[in-house]
């Protein structure tokens, strides 16, 4: 320890914290807690004396301050390499979520274009089936018209005659 003369009041926070053997950051930290004030980078020796009571209670402060340290930092490390592996991970499934969106919006363009196909094929043969019977109609109703019925006498009998008769397919009717 430094000798410290009776004229000397005051000792340098380096000079204790080798005195003390702990380092002057943790000194300073432990005047904090103490609610001591430095001035000049030096104590009162009363200051002093209360700061080597404080510390010598405690002797494995110090490690135990580091180790506590260390302990956040180790797992301030492992959170950091937790997140960094989890980015990596979401980045791939963020990278192959865009490949499925891709493959799924040429997907569905071919399926557009399938159905808009399909519907047009629809709408032409529903053209067609709608001109068939428009001409059946045509036809049916030149029937009607050209078709004759007259009732002649046959043999003493009255005989209905048709002539130009309508022809019961084009009424979608079946003979019976």
């Amino acid at each position: 320890m430094t000798k410290i003369s009776r004229s000397q009041s005051r000792i340098g926070i380096t000079e204790l914290a080798r005195a003390l053997g702990r380092s002057e950051m943790f000194v300073r930290s432990s005047l904090m807690v103490l609610k001591i004030s430095l001035k000049d980078e030096s104590l009162e020796l009363d200051d002093a004396v209360a700061v080597i009571r404080h510390l010598a209670q405690r002797q494995s402060d110090q490690d135990e301050l580091l180790g506590s340290l260390l302990a956040k930092i180790t797992t301030t490390e492992k959170r950091e390499l937790e997140f960094a592996v989890a980015l990596e991970m979401v980045k791939k499934e963020r990278a192959a979520l865009a490949r499925l969106t891709e493959n799924l919006k040429e997907q569905l363009g071919r399926e557009q274009s399938r159905s808009d196909r399909l519907e047009q094929n629809l709408h032409d043969l529903t053209a067609s089936l709608a001109h068939i019977v428009l001409q059946r109609d045509r036809l049916v109703a030149r029937s009607k018209l050209r078709s004759r019925a007259t009732l002649k006498h046959y043999n003493g009998r009255s005989v209905l005659y048709l002539e130009d008769p309508v022809n019961p397919h084009l009424l979608n009717r079946s003979e019976t």
